[in-house]
């Protein structure tokens, strides 16, 4: 059955209707609901309500019952005649979702739900209920009829106030929760009914809901052009029961195009598939589908024409399990079509063929239920090209980034996870320059949210984890935080991967491998406890693990990756000299002369002392028995970084040739999520090699740019041996450019010597960036004082400056300047800077300047550096 989107609110209830029998009778094994209302819960009149003000994504509410229903920038108003019922029912149909408002009632005599699974009337379903006269949150059948559901739980209510509601519903399974607990209140298996509408309730009184809101589709398809087929909202997502082959195609129409979905086989049945179908007419009756097809524990990729032509199939399967949730993309650019699975380099599939120039966009699966998840067309022209957005520094599409986590080698790819809102993002590279977004990796679980962490690769199978799975595979330490303990009550949790990282599971065994310092037999324990990071010992042949204390860094060890013995803490005292110590690191790194030393990172928290956050490093020992013992004394502070904005730095484990390379989240905990970035929010600094050297001032850490960034260069200019004065004109005046670097090293002349000397970077009319040296004071400085916005947040730093003495009269900068960001290293990365800076987009120009004095080009060369978004 084919339908077009546009539909009046009665047909779509009509059709609505069918589907809800037809799921009833023969799709989802959906039972109907055998009860029958009570007068008490009986609406009979009906009237439709369009809701534009207040905040939900649930549209078409026909009411029922005796009352009124108004839209407000407040929420949504539903007020009853005195001593009646009223609901509002939406068009919305659902069977497993979690859905949620916040209720405000005005008067302590009023009744408020949230009225789910229900028929078109209201009547047989179930109400998540407030009663404030009996001080309970009730979870019933509003049929009212004998032994129906009837749960209930005390809640403290008073009039005028706002409380959360929500509820997931799962099968039978039915988890109530209250206000801002994270664990459910109640939880109850119930089968009255399987799928219904959503809906809003009120008795006798008026009640406000805002953010009234359904789990459903994520996506920048507004609306529906096609449909057929039964979609339903869905707890991850949009979910279709494709027993036929089933559409929706969005009134998007493109040319060329970047695609996205996350595509699950709920069912995982043999043989079903499911996709994107693009460039399609308003009937779907041509276009291009890409598909992917479950064959069991593979996957296979397809491309083909809307009539069945096969144009090109990938030459190899992909690892599929029962969980696994596929990214799919697809990249057309002209007539080249390129389709993208779970990351993997190269394209599973890339063919030229230009039968389809244009058309809509959609979903299409057939042959199960199949669930879709964050579905996103962009055109190239729009792709990573926002204000700000950075074009080779790592960035999410969509969302916010802070903490890298889990870094890890595996198998011929990087894995680079971080935090979005307690969960791990994820994406893979081959070559840590270009990388592929994946679905979330880790999200919350019954235990709490997921921070931060690190993950190794286990190929010995150590852990007893991948006895069927080869024998090797990825593990995950991360901080489990339980939002409704005493700061968290945080402590150390385990998922794994048997699939390269594609699908995770927390393990049922060992969910919790370290348990808060702070517990005891009557006490889960509120101590600062998280950040693990695990590294292999190997002249000790064990693991050792390092988790942030608060003031301190406490040293675990282990053979099998499961248990775990303390062995040390390392802190305290003179070590602290500012903020909360977090996301330690360690790693063994030989020196200039061979000799093997162990070296710990950490951040510190936000503090006037440091004027904001920092990062410093500790080298030293390692010994026998797992405890550190530092080189220098406890007051000596070795700064990671002299820029403000490096934090959280985390270095892959298991780099084949060896390397120790990090990466950090630029950000300052002053102002960490304050950047006026729309869409996307966050980004991490260029991936770094780590050594450590010895000078004047002893054994130090040296950080040097990734050297597989030099693939993105085209050269711009270069000029040698030439000497530059105040009254020189600028020689790199007619030369503009967004994303470069600039590789120099300058010479101070030993007669007229220029006081001051630098380069102005992203400069325009009004902005620029001051990188300059102070021949004086030997300092290297950055001013961003006139850099762009600077107005966001108030404790936003203008100008750093450290020490830097020259070489032989000479010194040697390497700076990479991005949409929003400088970094620079110095004299072969003895000093860092990580700064953001916000120019304007025309902010393109440069300028070399050398004051009081003269200066001599030994080497200036910059480099045009490509996006590597662009393919």
């Amino acid at each position: 059955m084919k339908h077009t989107g546009i539909l009046s609110i009665f047909t779509y209830r009509l059709i609505a209707v069918i589907m809800l029998i037809l799921c009833s009778l023969s799709l989802v094994g959906i039972t109907s609901a055998q009860a029958t209302a009570t007068p008490e819960t009986t609406l009979v009149s009906s009237s439709a309500v369009t809701i534009t003000q207040a905040k939900t994504n649930i549209s078409s509410w026909m009411i029922k019952g005796k009352g009124t229903m108004r839209d407000s920038t407040a929420g949504i108003v539903l007020t009853s005649d005195t001593k009646e019922n009223v609901s509002a029912i939406s068009a919305t149909l659902s069977a497993d979702f979690v859905y949620e408002a916040d209720v405000t009632i005005q008067d302590m005599q009023t009744d408020a739900s949230l009225v789910f699974r229900s028929d078109a009337e209201g009547g047989a379903s179930y109400w998540l209920q407030i009663k404030p006269t009996s001080g309970q949150l009730q979870l019933r059948d509003a049929s009212g009829t004998n032994s129906t559901l009837q749960q209930s739980y005390d809640v403290d209510v008073q009039a005028g106030q706002t409380y959360h509601l929500k509820v997931k519903a799962s099968g039978s399974q039915l988890s109530v929760y209250w206000d801002k607990q994270y664990r459910p209140v109640m939880q109850v298996t119930d089968t009255t009914y399987h799928s219904g509408y959503l809906g809003l309730h009120v008795w006798d009184g008026s009640v406000t809901f805002q953010n009234v809101i359904l789990s459903d589709l994520n996506t920048n398809l507004k609306t529906p052009l096609l449909t057929t087929g039964i979609w339903m909202p869905h707890i991850s997502g949009k979910i279709v029961t494709a027993t036929q082959e089933s559409i929706k195609v969005y009134n998007l129409r493109s040319t060329d195009l970047i695609a996205e979905a996350d595509i699950s086989f709920a069912d995982n049945r043999q043989g079903s598939t499911a996709g994107l179908i693009f460039h399609a007419n308003d009937k779907a009756t041509t276009g291009y589908i890409a598909y992917l097809r479950n064959q069991g524990n593979t996957i296979s990729v397809e491309l083909r024409k809307r009539d069945g032509t096969l144009i090109a199939k990938s030459a190899q399967n992909y690892m599929h399990q029962l969980s696994s949730n596929h990214h799919l993309e697809i990249r057309m650019i002209q007539n080249r079509i390129q389709v993208f699975i779970d990351g993997y380099t190269p394209a599973a599939i890339t063919v030229t063929d230009n039968s389809y120039t244009q058309g809509y966009t959609g979903m299409i699966a057939q042959g199960g239920q199949i669930i879709f998840q964050d579905v996103f067309v962009t055109a190239p022209a729009d792709y990573y090209t926002e204000q700000y957005r950075p074009q080779y520094h790592y960035s999410a599409s969509r969302n916010w980034i802070s903490d890298p986590n889990g870094m890890v080698y595996f198998e011929g790819e990087y894995h680079l996870f971080y935090q979005d809102g307690g969960q791990w993002g994820h994406s893979v590279s081959t070559d840590l320059v270009h990388w592929k977004r994946l679905p979330f990796a880790l999200k919350w679980n019954d235990l709490g949210h997921i921070w931060s962490g690190s993950a190794i690769a286990d190929t010995t199978n150590a852990s007893g984890l991948f006895g069927s799975s080869g024998g090797k595979g990825l593990i995950a330490y991360y901080t489990s935080y339980d939002p409704d303990a005493p700061n968290g009550n945080q402590k150390i949790g385990l998922a794994y991967s048997t699939d390269k990282g594609r699908t995770w599971q927390y393990s049922q065994d060992h969910p919790i491998v370290i348990q808060n310092p702070g517990h005891t037999s009557t006490e889960a324990g509120g101590w600062d406890f998280r950040d693990p990071k695990v590294v292999r010992d190997e002249a000790n042949q064990r693991w050792v693990m390092v988790v942030s204390g608060g003031d301190h860094i406490r040293f675990f060890t282990s053979t099998n990756l499961i248990d775990w013995t303390w062995t040390d803490n390392f802190g305290y005292g003179d070590y602290i000299r500012g903020g909360v110590w977090e996301c330690p690191d360690l790693f063994p790194l030989p020196d200039d002369q061979g000799h093997i030393k162990w070296v710990l990172m950490i951040s510190t928290g936000a503090n006037p002392q440091t004027a904001g956050s920092d990062a410093e490093y500790f080298i030293g020992d390692l010994t026998p028995a797992g405890t550190f013992i530092n080189s220098n004394p406890a007051g000596k502070v070795l700064k990671v970084d002299w820029g403000k904005e490096f934090y959280a730095a985390m270095s892959f484990a298991h780099v084949p040739d060896g390397r120790r390379i990090t990466m950090a989240w630029m950000t300052n905990w002053d102002y960490p999520f304050a950047f006026p970035t729309t869409a996307w929010k966050g980004e991490m600094t260029i991936p770094r090699e780590l050594s450590l050297r010895n000078t004047a001032e002893g054994l130090r850490l040296f950080q040097k740019p990734l050297t597989e960034l030099s693939s993105l260069r085209t050269p711009l200019r270069t000029i040698t041996n030439q000497v530059i004065s105040e009254q020189s004109p600028n020689v790199l005046a007619d030369l503009q450019a967004g994303s470069y670097e600039i590789e120099a090293e300058i010479e101070l002349p030993a007669t007229s010597p220029a006081q001051a000397w630098g380069f102005e970077v992203r400069k325009g009319n009004n902005h620029k960036t001051d990188i300059g040296y102070n021949s004086a004071e030997q300092s290297l400085f950055i001013d961003r004082s006139l850099s762009g916005n600077t107005s966001f947040a108030e404790l936003f730093s203008k100008r750093q400056s450290a020490i830097l003495q020259p070489i032989n009269r000479r010194v040697q900068l390497r700076i990479f300047v991005d949409a929003s960001s400088v970094e620079v290293f110095a004299n072969d990365g003895q000093v860092v800077f990580s700064d953001l800076i916000l120019p304007d987009s025309q902010d393109t120009g440069m300028l070399l300047y050398s004051k009081n004095g003269e200066i001599k080009i030994i080497n200036v060369t910059v480099y045009r550096l490509q996006s590597i978004w662009k393919l």
